[in-house]
């Protein structure tokens, strides 16, 4: 009986540490969010057949709104923001599967 009712206070007391975000996992990463356009990113979509430096405008709804937003940025821009977030996420994937001595070592 008692146990119906801590259950609850539990999960809300829980619930903040659950929330908290500290940054990137493990304190790696770009903090500053810089990207950064390389001459090798430049060649690459000349390779495609692109012009690195044309202008491409692209619509995006942000999170928690329903107005679409238009932006601008050149194509090596998207590129190096496409790279950037693909080798973030290939980053956090790879640490999540490390695992820590179980002897606390």
């Amino acid at each position: 009986m008692k146990l119906r009712h801590l259950l609850p206070a539990a999960l809300i007391l829980a619930l903040p540490a659950a929330c908290s975000h500290t940054g990137a996992a493990g304190g790696s990463g770009n903090a500053d969010n810089t990207i950064t356009i390389t001459e090798d990113m430049r060649a690459e979509i000349r390779r495609q057949g692109y012009d690195p430096d044309e202008e491409v405008c692209k619509r995006r709804e942000p999170t928690g709104s329903t107005i679409p937003q238009r932006i601008c940025a050149t194509r090596v821009a998207w590129y190096a923001q496409t790279k950037a977030a693909r080798e973030g996420t290939e980053e956090i994937q790879r640490d999540a599967l490390k695992t820590g001595d179980p002897r606390g070592g």
